[in-house]
């Protein structure tokens, strides 16, 4: 089964760029991914493109070219753990990487804001790593500088294996 974890932050924390750059390095170290984003809002899919009215019109549409597959569904059944368990008996990847849905029971990397301290999440589990993309500070790893983001990335993602 694929190596599971998440990225969580507060909203503007860096978990995007983090998550990018995970993908981005770890790729080039010979690692593949799969990524569960959470989002807050609904989906921006244009009402006046074909995929747009095929969405508003139907449950589920699967996208589909010869270089990519794109599946969005709606009234979905299952809870967000169970689409994930799926996805990870399904997933040939390495690594499934889950940004956001902190409340989920996955070792974490936990990104700080500027005005953030480790306590704000104090009632979150497998926290791993608190780090900043904002701010470098003595107690938490500091992943402002692109290449120690890069060294973090490649030795985080060893040892999680």
């Amino acid at each position: 089964m694929v190596t599971t974890f998440q990225i969580i932050g507060h909203k503007k924390s860096g978990k995007t760029t983090l998550t990018n750059d995970f993908l981005k390095f770890g790729k080039a170290a010979g690692y593949s991914f799969s990524v569960v984003k959470h989002t807050h809002g609904p989906v921006d899919i244009p009402a006046n493109t074909d995929t747009g009215k095929f969405y508003q019109q139907s449950d589920d549409v699967l996208l589909l070219n010869d270089s990519q597959t794109i599946h969005y569904q709606r009234k979905i059944a299952k809870t967000a753990s169970e689409q994930i368990t799926e996805l990870q008996k399904n997933s040939p990847a390495d690594f499934l990487i889950i940004e956001g849905l902190k409340e989920l029971d996955y070792p974490k990397i936990t990104l700080l804001k500027e005005d953030e301290v480790k306590s704000d999440f104090a009632d979150i589990s497998q926290i791993l790593v608190f780090a900043s993309i904002q701010k470098d500070e003595s107690n938490i790893i500091s992943l402002m500088d692109t290449d120690e983001r890069k060294k973090f990335i490649i030795n985080f993602l060893r040892e999680i294996q």
